[in-house]
């Protein structure tokens, strides 16, 4: 169960199960976590001859830019056919989104509403990782919330 649970690694541990199985289920060949030197990867998979690394955070307080930089700099040592998708289930500070919304933007952001969105199947995981990265692609903004989407 994720929702109630006050231990955030066993929260973040169950959070990236999902996103695993979510992943398999839309059949985007998923690799769980892993470790690289001195990097901690929560999952990857490959999409439209992209790969994506993923981060899941689910912690009180909106993503900052901080987190964000961590990711960059992961993705920075990667071929260039990798991007990151990002998913913080309480969002992302105005901050962070614009602070990533320039110069080459190496990740998309999803957040909970996203999360429940293909959960409850108003959206099928695809069609919003086309959408978000269409999206970032046309107008440099990396954060596509759903309600812009299914609006």
């Amino acid at each position: 169960m994720l929702v109630g649970n006050d231990e955030p690694q066993k929260r973040g541990s169950r959070l990236e199960k999902v996103l695993k199985d979510l992943v398999q289920l839309f059949d985007l060949d998923p690799k769980a976590s892993f470790r690289i030197t001195g990097e901690q990867i929560d999952g990857a998979f490959s999409f439209e001859g992209t790969d994506y690394l993923l981060e899941a955070k689910w912690q009180r307080e909106p993503i900052g830019a901080a987190e964000l930089d961590g990711m960059a700099g992961k993705l920075s040592r990667k071929l260039d056919n990798a991007l990151g998708l990002f998913l913080s289930i309480n969002g992302y500070s105005e901050d962070a989104v614009k602070a990533h919304s320039s110069g080459r933007r190496l990740v998309i952001l999803m957040d909970g509403s996203d999360l429940m969105a293909v959960l409850e199947g108003r959206i099928d995981l695809v069609q919003l990782l086309l959408r978000k990265r269409r999206h970032a692609s046309e107008t440099g903004n990396i954060y596509l919330r759903i309600h812009e989407i299914l609006g």
